[in-house]
């Protein structure tokens, strides 16, 4: 007979646990800050170097009952020795005890419990605790740990400078962080504001130490009115102030402005969304949070992103239970929770004004509100919307109000009253709207046409001065999808028609229009490759080969940091071929260069060498050229109202 009885190794533990807890045949006794815990000498040798080591050395401790255990916890003990004992190896520890039990794990050699707190501080790192780890973790000399806190300062660096334990490090470890080519700052002066914080906390005893910090400042960019600044806070006129000669900027001057593209569902590459860069012509792909989905992104003036949106029933592998609200971070393209929404939302309306974030419905109700405090990470409730709305509404900030968007009407919450109010309505109600604030006024389209529609769809424009909507001009369109931005201070508008990725043009079928304020209309311009991404076929959501469907696709404008991203890793270019087979072998597509032999160029997202955007320069030869020859001006086909302009040479972009 040779059978395996799986339950046994469980089953043994579980026994000598609870001979643990009766100390019934338990063999020494560990003495912890007055706490007395019996165990048994085999386990502990068993689990811990160090007490392998004590129990078969020839010291004293070897043949004692009892043992006192210097410099743990008595917390700290109980919850490794829990951890030894558990018949699932289940480690379970209270936020506030990570340290200590990590510290304690040390001493006692468990390597599964540091490795398991180390992880749980890098998981839980935020700007008001990441520099106490810092601190904390070049106290043990666990060098990875620092390592993670000093990237982790470095990618929020002007928010960390504020807080006060940013004020306790010592000298090595803020020089270390200020010499970062990485730090997420806007400027060099920042960079020595947050020294001179830390000089002005212990002035007496820490200005002998700027001409060192100034080592750090990189002289090229800084202000003449800070390094005259410097100069009369240098504590001698007999000591010359030393700066940086290095030429290259910190990470967080690189930042560029992208168009973010986001759309749910999507079936092919669910946990990332393309970000284009038209200056350059790259395609690069943030990560999209694993944990939520009818997602709502808010972009804040310091081009920090936020989403909010409903739970997935899982778990992590942690047992933790996931967040309803996640802030980005730029250098680790990751998402951080915080502080949970008072109500679950899906498809929320969230948008950002005056320092505060706005979630507003998607609710159970459908009509509830709250406001989200960045500087406090807290959520307070806010007036209720006079009426329901449907998951299919919009919000857009202009000067201070918040105006909400639906097919069941519009509404305006000021800021200053805490009220809401009843604006006019669309001309025509939107199923699907999608809104800009621009120059004063809001454009609004409804961006989804439903299978068989084929009417035409207008811009509306609305004044808070006149109070009213209008339909600007004559100019009208007709497609399956629309897609509303700003970029470069121009409003366009993308349309797709998913019956045009089978026509023999050019372009393929995404139309740009860009609009004229000073005719009232819209221009259908004659992109060159420098505004539309190259990812037509992630518009298309390819249900079957007879069945194209297409998703709702929502754009925002960020300054992202090129280096935190990916280029294109998702996907991006297969989907464009799975989108040509399906339509048939014979179909050809044109991207932004001209290409049309279905071949990588196809949907070229204009590589370099590497594929890793780090390993990119700054040099000319570094952003690929766009040509804007007579192969990349196409013929477009009217399928709008006559009055709608057609591009010309002026119109190329």
């Amino acid at each position: 007979m040779n059978r395996s009885n799986y339950a046994h190794a469980g089953e043994v533990l579980r026994e000598l646990n609870s001979q643990r807890e009766r100390a019934e045949l338990t063999d020494v006794v560990l003495e912890v800050g007055g706490r007395s815990f019996p165990c048994h000498r085999a386990i502990l040798a068993s689990c811990s170097p160090y007490f392998r080591g004590m129990f078969t050395s020839g010291y004293a401790e070897a043949k004692q009952e009892r043992i006192s255990i210097q410099d743990v916890s008595p917390v700290a003990m109980a919850t490794i020795l829990d951890y030894i004992y558990d018949k699932s190896g289940c480690l379970q520890s209270e936020p506030d005890q990570v340290q200590a039990v990590m510290s304690a794990a040390r001493l006692l050699q468990v390597d599964f419990v540091c490795k398991e707190a180390a992880e749980y501080m890098k998981n839980h790192l935020d700007v008001s605790n990441c520099t106490d780890v810092l601190m904390y973790a070049d106290m043990l000399g666990d060098l990875v740990l620092v390592d993670y806190c000093a990237t982790y300062i470095a990618s929020r660096f002007d928010q960390v400078a504020l807080q006060p334990s940013f004020l306790q490090l010592p000298l090595a470890l803020l020089q270390s962080l200020l010499t970062r080519d990485d730090l997420l700052t806007n400027s060099e002066d920042n960079v020595v504001q947050a020294a001179l914080r830390w000089v002005e906390f212990d002035q007496e005893v820490r200005l002998r130490h700027l001409p060192t910090l100034c080592s750090s400042f990189r002289r090229s960019f800084l202000s003449s009115k800070q390094l005259v600044d410097l100069e009369k806070k240098c504590p001698s006129t007999d000591i010359r102030l030393d700066y940086s000669d290095s030429t290259t900027q910190r990470l967080g001057q690189e930042r560029t402005e992208m168009q973010i593209f986001l759309r749910e569902p999507d079936s092919v590459c669910n946990y990332s969304a393309p970000c284009y860069d038209p200056s350059t012509g790259r395609l690069y792909t943030m990560n999209k949070p694993h944990s939520i989905f009818g997602y709502s992104m808010a972009v804040t003036p310091g081009d920090e992103l936020y989403v909010a949106g409903g739970l997935f029933h899982t778990r992590n592998r942690r047992d933790e239970k996931p967040k309803n609200f996640l802030e980005y971070n730029h250098l680790l393209d990751t998402w951080e929770p915080r502080c949970d929404m008072i109500s679950h939302r899906f498809r929320c309306a969230l948008v950002y004004l005056k320092g505060y974030i706005y979630a507003i419905g998607g609710d159970d109700a459908k009509e509830t509100a709250e406001r989200y405090d960045p500087s406090r990470d807290e959520w307070t409730s806010i007036p209720p919307l006079p009426r329901p709305v449907s998951s299919e509404l919009c919000a857009v900030a202009l000067g201070d109000c918040v105006y909400v968007i639906s097919q069941e009407g519009c509404y305006s919450f000021s800021v200053t009253d805490n009220t809401w109010s009843k604006t006019s309505d669309m001309v025509r109600p939107p199923l699907y709207p999608q809104a800009i604030s621009h120059r004063g006024s809001i454009y609004c389209i409804d961006c989804v046409k439903r299978w068989g529609d084929s009417s035409s769809t207008r811009v509306e424009v609305y004044n808070p001065a006149q109070g009213k909507w209008r339909q600007p001009g004559k100019t009208s369109f007709t497609f399956r999808t629309a897609t509303l931005l700003e970029y470069d201070r121009t409003i366009y508008l993308f349309t797709l028609n998913s019956a045009g990725l089978q026509d023999q043009r050019k372009d393929g079928a995404i139309d740009v229009f860009q609009y004229q304020p000073n005719t009232d209309s819209w221009l259908l311009v004659v992109d060159t490759g420098r505004l539309v991404p190259p990812m037509r076929g992630w518009l298309v959501d390819l249900g079957s080969p007879d069945c194209l469907q297409v998703a709702r696709t929502d754009c925002l404008t960020a300054r992202m940091v090129p280096k935190g991203l990916s280029r294109d890793p998702s996907g991006y270019k297969e989907r464009s071929r799975q989108c040509r087979d399906w339509l048939g072998g014979n179909n050809t597509f044109s991207d932004s260069s001209g290409s049309k032999d279905g071949s990588e160029d196809d949907v070229s997202d204009h590589e370099d060498s590497e594929d890793n955007v780090s390993d990119h320069d700054d040099s000319e030869d570094d952003v690929s050229d766009h040509e804007d020859s007579e192969d990349d001006v196409s013929d477009h086909d009217d399928n709008s109202d006559e009055d709608r302009e057609s591009g010309s040479d002026d119109a190329n972009i």
